[in-house]
């Protein structure tokens, strides 16, 4: 289902700063002079798939994109994220507003999660072999930490065009996730127009 801007405006904008709505029209300004973009209900998208995001209180998408280049298309969304904070003198929260993406992919891969390796995760490879390791590409396997189902397919996914686009990705914290035929990417970060078309480049070139 196909939105009008001005209805969004009215009815799902209402809820943000002054400051968040100029962020989010410049953002999405921006996008439409580089994609096709359409605004659709969350509900027509595959983001059901990815629960602890959909069961997530505090991880809101509030408008989804539908994005469209001549050769790719893939979701983009806007999303609240509170964040609670402790202390001795009480607990407190901050919401900032955060960009993720969703693509259909042309292939069942079964599922794959995607991320930065950390030193623990070193750790752990010592004494169970939890993480793939991609013999022909050192680099990527110093750098990533994949966990899988299905090693056969993992590897398909992460061919050598797509480990190349992954280590090319200017901010190494970001966290990809595949759910069967579905990519879910993003970065744990605050909203800024170069994460959403870093985000949105990568998206359209996988």
């Amino acid at each position: 289902m196909n939105f009008n801007f001005k209805e969004i405006n009215r009815n799902k904008l209402f809820r943000f700063t002054e400051e968040q709505k100029v962020q989010i029209f410049k953002v999405y300004d921006r996008l439409c002079e580089i994609y096709k973009i359409s605004i659709i209900d969350v509900k027509d998208t595959p983001l059901s798939r990815f629960k602890p995001i959909v069961e997530n209180q505090d991880f809101i998408p509030h408008i989804s994109y539908l994005v469209q280049s001549e050769s790719s298309s893939f979701y983009l969304y806007i999303i609240t994220r509170i964040v609670r904070y402790n202390s001795k003198y009480g607990s407190t929260s901050k919401e900032y507003l955060k960009v993720w993406g969703l693509k259909e992919l042309g292939e069942d891969f079964g599922d794959i999660v995607i991320r930065k390796e950390t030193f623990s995760d070193k750790i752990t490879e010592i004494f169970k072999n939890f993480d793939i390791d991609f013999k022909n590409d050192r680099d990527f396997s110093k750098t990533f930490y994949v966990l899988c189902k299905n090693e056969t397919e993992t590897k398909k996914f992460l061919n050598k065009s797509t480990r190349q686009l992954l280590k090319s990705f200017p901010d190494k914290d970001f966290q990809l996730e595949v759910k069967n035929n579905v990519l879910s990417f993003g970065l744990p970060k605050k909203l800024s127009l170069p994460r959403l078309l870093q985000i949105s480049e990568f998206l359209n070139e996988i």
